[in-house]
């Protein structure tokens, strides 16, 4: 099944240079933004954007471009034909391909989110960081391809494109990572060099938006180094990183396709994503899981392993049903 991640890792590095050379060329950029409705808006934020780039990416993977969108802009056209045809190979590290097991293509769905963080997107400013982690800026955009078993729910894997990893000063120009893993059949791969980060007095970081409640934060700060950063595939992606040892979303405003992707590739690590609503009613497991990891002197070794058993005893609903897409309250974990 190494063609099918080949096709996902092209495709993603391909999204990721639309979203470049959207940013880059002033012909694109003047076509960007329409701002989402009501009925498409995240609740948590007063002004929210759909791009040129979010409809592009979506309908390059159908390999379709509508003449709504370029709106009869020729130049703007041809542009974006060049990017959309241009000849990009991205294929899995030549190390890793014969571990890729074989997938159940028939049973697949993916879900995809052309790009996540497109506030930081249309701002198009350079982040700080804190730590490893971004706040904000182009580096916290992400394009995300996840990968599920229908029939099971369970993630397959999972490939987060990040477009604006790193600026290159000499030639003024962004450069992209991609990042993917594979979960299945109790095989697990992926290219993630995986890091550990503390601070300097050696707690673990805990990843979360800065529009958490301010309750929820200072009862991590008893235990963690609560750092802030934007976009949902980013703060799960920084967590596959090793740069943060969990992130915490309590609020619902975290969708399937923000953590789709960035599940399979955590999956594939041994780490995971739990949906606190699963745990609210399930069983007397569930409830001894939210006990344990809200404790005030839990050690976070306990809270993670816990919350690891659990995932690994009860899997995921991820796709309970194909069409649901409801905002959820996640933590993600890091493996042990």
């Amino acid at each position: 099944m190494a063609e099918l991640i080949k096709i996902i890792l092209n495709f993603s590095e391909r999204a990721g240079e639309i979203a470049r050379s959207i940013r880059r060329e002033p012909k694109l950029f003047s076509l960007l933004v329409e701002e989402k409705g009501e009925s498409e808006k995240n609740q948590r934020f007063t002004h929210d954007f759909k791009t040129l780039a979010d409809v592009l990416i979506q309908e390059a993977l159908r390999h379709y471009l509508t003449q709504m969108v370029l709106d009869g802009n020729q130049e703007a056209a041809d542009i974006l034909a060049d990017v959309v045809h241009s000849d990009i190979s991205w294929s899995p590290e030549p190390e890793l391909i014969e571990k890729i097991p074989n997938l159940p293509i028939e049973k697949l769905g993916i879900w995809i989110d052309p790009v996540d963080s497109t506030g930081e997107y249309v701002k198009g400013k350079t982040g700080t960081t804190q730590g490893n982690i971004y706040s904000q800026g182009l580096q916290c955009v992400t394009v995300l391809i996840g990968l599920y078993d229908r029939m099971s729910g369970l993630p397959v894997g999972g490939v987060i494109n990040q477009p604006f990893a790193v600026f290159n000063e000499e030639s003024k120009s962004w450069q992209g990572r991609v990042y993917w893993g594979v979960s299945h059949g109790g095989i697990n791969i992926h290219n993630v060099p995986l890091d550990t980060y503390n601070t300097e007095d050696g707690r673990p970081v805990l990843v979360m938006s800065s529009s958490e409640d301010t309750k929820i934060q200072d009862k991590f700060n008893k235990t963690f180094t609560v750092l802030h950063a934007t976009g949902a595939g980013y703060k799960l992606l920084v967590v596959a990183l090793g740069y943060a040892a969990a992130c915490v979303s309590s609020k619902g405003s975290t969708f399937r396709w923000d953590t789709g992707a960035p599940h399979g590739l955590l999956t594939a690590q041994g780490g995971g994503v739990v949906i606190f609503k699963q745990l609210d009613h399930l069983t007397k497991e569930g409830k001894e899981v939210l006990k344990i990891c809200t404790r005030d002197n839990v050690s976070f070794a306990e809270a993670r392993n816990t919350t690891l058993r659990y995932i690994s005893n009860h899997g995921d609903t991820h796709a309970e049903v194909l069409s649901q897409h409801k905002a959820q309250r996640t933590v993600a974990v890091t493996p042990p």
